[in-house]
Protein backbone atom coordinates (compact mmCIF):
# COMPACT_ATOMS: atom_id res chain seq x y z
CA UNK A 1 0.00 0.00 0.00
CA UNK A 2 1.00 3.24 -0.75
CA UNK A 3 0.39 6.99 0.23
CA UNK A 4 2.01 9.31 -2.14
CA UNK A 5 0.10 8.28 -5.74
CA UNK A 6 1.66 11.02 -8.11
CA UNK A 7 4.77 12.05 -10.13
CA UNK A 8 3.93 14.72 -11.11
CA UNK A 9 3.86 18.74 -9.14
CA UNK A 10 0.84 20.51 -10.77
CA UNK A 11 2.20 23.60 -8.85
CA UNK A 12 5.55 23.40 -11.04
CA UNK A 13 3.81 22.69 -14.04
CA UNK A 14 1.43 25.67 -13.37
CA UNK A 15 4.72 27.74 -13.22
CA UNK A 16 4.55 27.35 -16.92
CA UNK A 17 4.02 30.32 -19.09
CA UNK A 18 1.38 28.26 -21.11
CA UNK A 19 -0.44 28.01 -17.98
CA UNK A 20 -0.65 31.19 -16.37
CA UNK A 21 -4.44 31.95 -17.41
CA UNK A 22 -5.40 28.31 -15.67
CA UNK A 23 -2.85 30.01 -12.62
CA UNK A 24 -4.31 32.63 -12.19
CA UNK A 25 -8.42 31.04 -11.88
CA UNK A 26 -7.47 29.36 -9.04
CA UNK A 27 -8.60 30.74 -5.23
CA UNK A 28 -5.76 30.05 -2.53
CA UNK A 29 -7.14 29.11 0.66
CA UNK A 30 -5.29 28.17 4.00
CA UNK A 31 -6.49 25.78 6.73
CA UNK A 32 -4.91 24.90 9.92
CA UNK A 33 -3.93 21.23 10.50
CA UNK A 34 -6.30 18.54 11.73
CA UNK A 35 -9.70 20.20 10.05
CA UNK A 36 -11.96 18.48 7.75
CA UNK A 37 -12.06 20.99 5.17
CA UNK A 38 -14.56 18.54 2.45
CA UNK A 39 -17.38 16.34 3.44
CA UNK A 40 -18.32 13.57 1.35
CA UNK A 41 -21.12 15.14 0.54
CA UNK A 42 -19.83 18.72 -0.60
CA UNK A 43 -22.00 20.12 -3.09
CA UNK A 44 -20.04 23.06 -4.76
CA UNK A 45 -17.90 20.55 -6.52
CA UNK A 46 -14.41 22.00 -6.50
CA UNK A 47 -11.22 21.07 -7.90
CA UNK A 48 -7.98 21.62 -5.42
CA UNK A 49 -4.23 21.69 -5.94
CA UNK A 50 -2.40 21.36 -2.42
CA UNK A 51 0.05 24.25 -2.23
CA UNK A 52 1.65 23.54 0.81
CA UNK A 53 1.28 20.72 3.52
CA UNK A 54 -0.50 17.50 3.76
CA UNK A 55 -4.04 16.39 3.12
CA UNK A 56 -6.03 13.19 3.94
CA UNK A 57 -8.72 11.29 1.46
CA UNK A 58 -10.38 8.88 3.33
CA UNK A 59 -13.81 7.10 3.71
CA UNK A 60 -15.74 6.37 7.01
CA UNK A 61 -18.19 3.74 7.56
CA UNK A 62 -19.50 3.50 11.35
CA UNK A 63 -16.22 4.02 13.36
CA UNK A 64 -13.71 2.43 10.55
CA UNK A 65 -11.74 5.24 8.29
CA UNK A 66 -9.89 3.52 5.07
CA UNK A 67 -7.42 6.15 3.79
CA UNK A 68 -7.59 6.41 -0.19
CA UNK A 69 -4.54 8.80 -0.16
CA UNK A 70 -2.44 11.46 1.82
CA UNK A 71 -1.71 14.73 -0.59
CA UNK A 72 1.19 16.14 -0.94
CA UNK A 73 2.36 19.51 -3.04
CA UNK A 74 1.81 19.54 -6.26
CA UNK A 75 -1.52 16.94 -6.07
CA UNK A 76 -4.89 17.50 -7.20
CA UNK A 77 -8.29 16.12 -5.83
CA UNK A 78 -11.93 16.53 -7.21
CA UNK A 79 -14.10 17.13 -4.32
CA UNK A 80 -17.44 15.19 -5.88
CA UNK A 81 -16.90 11.95 -4.19
CA UNK A 82 -17.91 9.57 -1.42
CA UNK A 83 -15.09 10.58 0.53
CA UNK A 84 -13.86 13.17 3.32
CA UNK A 85 -10.78 15.23 3.13
CA UNK A 86 -9.22 16.34 5.76
CA UNK A 87 -5.63 18.58 6.55
CA UNK A 88 -2.54 16.86 8.16
CA UNK A 89 -0.68 19.93 8.45
CA UNK A 90 -1.55 23.50 8.34
CA UNK A 91 -2.06 23.76 4.64
CA UNK A 92 -3.04 26.08 1.47
CA UNK A 93 -4.74 25.13 -1.49
CA UNK A 94 -5.27 26.19 -4.91
CA UNK A 95 -9.35 26.03 -5.11
CA UNK A 96 -11.54 26.45 -8.44
CA UNK A 97 -15.35 25.44 -8.71
CA UNK A 98 -15.39 22.37 -11.13
CA UNK A 99 -17.37 23.52 -13.79
CA UNK A 100 -14.96 26.10 -14.37
CA UNK A 101 -11.83 23.51 -14.28
CA UNK A 102 -13.63 21.80 -17.14
CA UNK A 103 -13.70 24.70 -19.38
CA UNK A 104 -10.09 25.18 -18.87
CA UNK A 105 -9.39 21.55 -19.40
CA UNK A 106 -11.36 21.61 -22.70
CA UNK A 107 -8.75 24.68 -23.94
CA UNK A 108 -5.73 23.46 -22.63
CA UNK A 109 -5.61 19.97 -23.85
CA UNK A 110 -2.09 19.13 -23.07
CA UNK A 111 -2.65 20.35 -19.52
CA UNK A 112 -6.11 17.76 -19.28
CA UNK A 113 -4.24 14.84 -20.43
CA UNK A 114 -1.69 15.37 -17.28
CA UNK A 115 -4.55 16.04 -15.16
CA UNK A 116 -6.63 12.84 -16.37
CA UNK A 117 -3.49 10.69 -15.95
CA UNK A 118 -3.14 11.60 -11.95
CA UNK A 119 -7.27 11.08 -11.30
CA UNK A 120 -6.43 7.66 -13.13
CA UNK A 121 -3.77 6.69 -10.74
CA UNK A 122 -6.07 7.88 -7.81
CA UNK A 123 -8.61 5.01 -9.53
CA UNK A 124 -6.04 2.65 -9.51
CA UNK A 125 -5.09 3.10 -6.14
CA UNK A 126 -8.50 3.10 -4.63
CA UNK A 127 -8.68 -0.40 -6.65
CA UNK A 128 -5.71 -1.76 -5.11
CA UNK A 129 -6.94 -0.55 -1.91
CA UNK A 130 -10.28 -2.06 -2.17
CA UNK A 131 -8.39 -5.35 -3.50
CA UNK A 132 -6.04 -5.43 -0.27
CA UNK A 133 -8.74 -4.48 2.34
CA UNK A 134 -10.71 -7.67 0.58
CA UNK A 135 -7.81 -10.49 0.03
CA UNK A 136 -5.04 -9.38 2.32
CA UNK A 137 -5.24 -9.10 6.28
CA UNK A 138 -3.92 -6.00 8.42
CA UNK A 139 -0.38 -7.34 8.91
CA UNK A 140 0.58 -8.07 5.16
CA UNK A 141 -1.14 -4.60 4.26
CA UNK A 142 1.04 -2.96 7.19
CA UNK A 143 4.26 -4.63 5.99
CA UNK A 144 3.40 -3.89 2.28
CA UNK A 145 3.11 -0.06 3.20
CA UNK A 146 6.52 -0.43 5.45
CA UNK A 147 8.03 -1.57 2.44
CA UNK A 148 6.63 1.02 -0.51
CA UNK A 149 7.95 3.77 2.29
CA UNK A 150 10.93 1.83 2.88
CA UNK A 151 12.28 1.39 -0.99
CA UNK A 152 10.19 4.79 -1.94
CA UNK A 153 11.46 7.48 0.62
CA UNK A 154 14.40 5.29 2.96
CA UNK A 155 17.93 5.99 3.72
CA UNK A 156 20.45 3.18 2.92
CA UNK A 157 22.39 2.47 6.19
CA UNK A 158 24.35 -0.34 7.62
CA UNK A 159 22.88 -2.80 4.99
CA UNK A 160 19.26 -1.90 5.91
CA UNK A 161 17.03 0.93 5.86
CA UNK A 162 16.28 4.27 8.17
CA UNK A 163 13.00 5.46 7.76
CA UNK A 164 11.03 8.29 9.04
CA UNK A 165 7.11 8.05 9.10
CA UNK A 166 5.45 11.16 9.30
CA UNK A 167 2.09 9.95 10.51
CA UNK A 168 0.27 9.69 13.53
CA UNK A 169 -0.25 5.68 15.01
CA UNK A 170 -4.00 6.56 14.04
CA UNK A 171 -3.24 8.17 10.53
CA UNK A 172 -1.18 5.01 10.00
CA UNK A 173 -4.32 2.34 11.62
CA UNK A 174 -6.21 4.39 8.93
CA UNK A 175 -3.69 4.38 6.18
CA UNK A 176 -3.70 0.11 6.44
CA UNK A 177 -7.54 -0.36 7.61
CA UNK A 178 -7.06 -1.14 10.92
CA UNK A 179 -7.56 -0.38 14.67
CA UNK A 180 -5.18 2.19 16.51
CA UNK A 181 -4.29 -0.59 18.95
CA UNK A 182 -3.69 -3.47 16.16
CA UNK A 183 -1.27 -1.29 14.38
CA UNK A 184 0.78 -0.36 17.53
CA UNK A 185 0.50 -3.92 18.63
CA UNK A 186 1.79 -5.32 15.29
CA UNK A 187 4.53 -2.53 15.11
CA UNK A 188 5.57 -3.41 18.79
CA UNK A 189 5.86 -7.25 17.43
CA UNK A 190 7.75 -6.13 14.83
CA UNK A 191 10.25 -4.53 16.77
CA UNK A 192 10.17 -7.04 19.21
CA UNK A 193 10.70 -9.73 16.69
CA UNK A 194 13.96 -7.66 15.22
CA UNK A 195 12.41 -6.55 12.19
CA UNK A 196 12.03 -3.02 13.34
CA UNK A 197 14.14 -0.82 15.55
CA UNK A 198 12.39 2.21 16.76
CA UNK A 199 14.87 4.79 17.49
CA UNK A 200 12.40 7.88 17.92
CA UNK A 201 8.88 8.70 17.88
CA UNK A 202 8.82 8.33 13.94
CA UNK A 203 12.28 7.46 13.15
CA UNK A 204 12.79 3.40 12.61
CA UNK A 205 15.63 1.19 11.24
CA UNK A 206 14.67 -1.72 9.11
CA UNK A 207 17.92 -4.19 9.37
CA UNK A 208 16.80 -6.43 6.15
CA UNK A 209 13.71 -5.52 4.15
CA UNK A 210 13.01 -9.02 3.92
CA UNK A 211 12.41 -9.62 7.02
CA UNK A 212 9.52 -8.04 7.08
CA UNK A 213 7.99 -9.59 4.10
CA UNK A 214 8.60 -13.21 6.02
CA UNK A 215 6.93 -11.74 9.40
CA UNK A 216 4.00 -10.72 6.98
CA UNK A 217 3.82 -14.35 6.02
CA UNK A 218 4.77 -15.72 9.10
CA UNK A 219 3.47 -16.92 12.60
CA UNK A 220 2.33 -13.72 13.77
CA UNK A 221 0.38 -12.75 10.59
CA UNK A 222 -2.01 -15.90 11.74
CA UNK A 223 -2.28 -14.50 15.15
CA UNK A 224 -2.93 -11.16 13.83
CA UNK A 225 -4.79 -11.80 10.93
CA UNK A 226 -7.30 -13.80 12.57
CA UNK A 227 -7.94 -11.02 15.74
CA UNK A 228 -8.58 -8.58 12.61
CA UNK A 229 -11.21 -11.02 10.99
CA UNK A 230 -12.86 -11.21 14.44
CA UNK A 231 -13.19 -7.46 14.54
CA UNK A 232 -13.93 -6.49 10.92
CA UNK A 233 -16.91 -9.37 11.34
Amino acid sequence: MKTDLFSIDLIRELQKPEYSGVRAEFTEKSFLRNVLIFPPDDRAGQVFIVKKGRVRVYLAFEDKEFSLAILKKGDIYSTHTRAYVTTLDDTVLLVMPTAKFHRFMILHPVFSRTVMGIFGELLKQSFSIITSLVFKDVTQRLAEFLLYEARSHGRPEDGGVSLTIDLTMEQLAAVVGSSRQTASTLINEMIRAGVLVKRSRRELFLPRLELLKDFSMGEGHDVYASKERRKMA
